[in-house]
């Protein structure tokens, strides 16, 4: 009996305890940062082009690659039969975005930016960002990537309202997936909030985010975490971006993600938006 009682408070503590805390210490043999996800090793033979799959189409026609800093690898138009070791689709149909940046250097990146039209806020038809993604837990020399962006012209105002990020650890939180959303309006002082998306999950995962007449969901599992009055930002104007990017200097390692599903849409298409209060 007195076994039984022990082994059940065992199972309590590991399964009633979010075991995505930091770890106690460096020396530890449980030390989750020294726990990570082995990205699958690319096969020229069996990748196919992510062009090549239809479900990747649309979202390929409305964008241009970035990598690795700011310049254009591939223009718009220009994705047929295009893949690489860091931009390609493996045999389950997953299409995989990765940048492997050395420390000590400045920001890089390995994107999708949608274009070549910008939007604002304002659009009543709306502009939707909608995902099923697989974000990587990277080895410990990785602090943070970016997984999203709502970002402006940089005629308008060249920062983003909006970053959808991975951090391995912020004010005790471990491993968790974050928003940061400027709350200030442009060309003031920026004013930044977080908000913590909950822990980073294991496996694929859905996220959207819908702007749509100066409002902005950001939705998680088809739970909308937040909602934001942008009105504040209708005067600049905007893309999504998605992928990987590192923005610390001294920052190094692998970052990836794989999107099963990825759309940039102008409109509330019901097969992947479902509106809630517009």
């Amino acid at each position: 009996m007195l076994k039984f009682i022990v082994l059940s408070i065992s199972i309590f503590v590991l399964l009633g305890c979010d075991v995505k805390q930091p770890p106690s210490s460096e020396s530890d043999d449980a030390n989750l940062d020294l726990i990570y996800d082995a990205l699958p090793e690319y096969n020229a033979t069996t990748s196919v082009a992510p062009y090549d799959l239809d479900k990747f189409k649309d979202v390929l026609d409305k964008s241009k690659y970035q990598y690795p800093y700011d310049n254009t690898m591939i223009d718009y138009g220009e994705f047929d039969a295009y893949k690489a070791a860091n931009f390609y689709a493996d045999e389950n149909e997953d299409f995989y975005l990765i940048l492997n940046k050395p420390h000590n250097t400045q920001k890089q990146r390995s994107e999708l930016r949608e274009g070549p039209n910008s939007w604002s806020t304002a659009d009543t038809r709306g502009h939707f960002w909608v995902a099923q993604l697989r974000c990587f837990k990277p080895t410990p020399d990785l602090q943070s990537y970016t997984f999203m962006q709502i970002h402006g012209t940089q005629d308008t105002y060249n920062y983003p309202i909006l970053r959808l990020l991975w951090v391995r650890n912020r004010v005790g939180v471990y491993d968790h997936i974050w928003a940061i959303v400027i709350i200030s309006n442009p060309d003031e002082v920026k004013i930044y909030e977080w908000i913590d998306l909950g822990p980073r999950p294991d496996e694929f995962f859905d996220a959207a985010v819908y702007v749509v007449n100066n409002m902005m969901e950001i939705i998680i599992n088809n739970n909308v975490i937040k909602t934001y009055n942008v009105s504040y930002w209708e005067d600049v104007q905007n893309y999504f971006k998605t992928g990987v990017y590192i923005n610390l200097f001294e920052d190094g390692g692998v970052g990836a993600v794989a999107f099963r599903e990825l759309h940039f849409l102008d409109w509330a298409d019901p097969a992947y938006v479902h509106l809630t209060h517009y």
